[in-house]
């Protein structure tokens, strides 16, 4: 199963290309202007309600007691967080081999001094990558 970690720390080094690492962070915010984008979406793995459950509470905690990042941040209202996580398990397709690993994405919205979860929108159309980073210690060890 994949289960966050209550030790899970966004840290803010950068890379070249963040969506090139296993786990990543990206905070957005709404820059005002209309464009249009058209891309492909991939599909986030399927997990149990009670673990998805789980996922959402352990990181709306972690994100409220404003400890995981490594840096000081300054956040605005309708700040959007996209969290992404790759998860690799076994899984048997119609070849039985190996499913190589899923995507877990969550998002929320920084309201009223307060992160909430939200839709993940693939396509924030109007939204300006702000910072972005790696997830260490993304999952619980079992």
């Amino acid at each position: 199963m994949c289960k966050v970690s209550d030790k899970l720390k966004l840290c803010s080094c950068k890379t070249q290309d963040i969506r090139k690492l296993k786990h990543y962070w990206i905070l957005k915010r709404n820059d005002g202007g209309n464009l249009s984008l058209v891309g492909e979406t991939m599909l986030p793995i399927n997990i149990s309600e009670k673990a998805e459950k789980l996922n959402i509470d352990t990181l709306c905690k972690l994100l409220n007691e404003g400890n995981c990042f490594d840096i000081e941040m300054q956040h605005r209202q309708n700040d959007i967080l996209e969290l992404h996580f790759t998860c690799f398990a076994e899984r048997n397709n119609f070849n039985n081999e190996p499913w190589n690993g899923d995507f877990l994405v969550y998002a929320f919205r920084f309201k009223n001094n307060k992160w909430r979860k939200t839709d993940y929108d693939p396509f924030g159309s109007n939204l300006d990558d702000i910072q972005s980073g790696k997830i260490v210690r993304p999952f619980t060890k079992g």
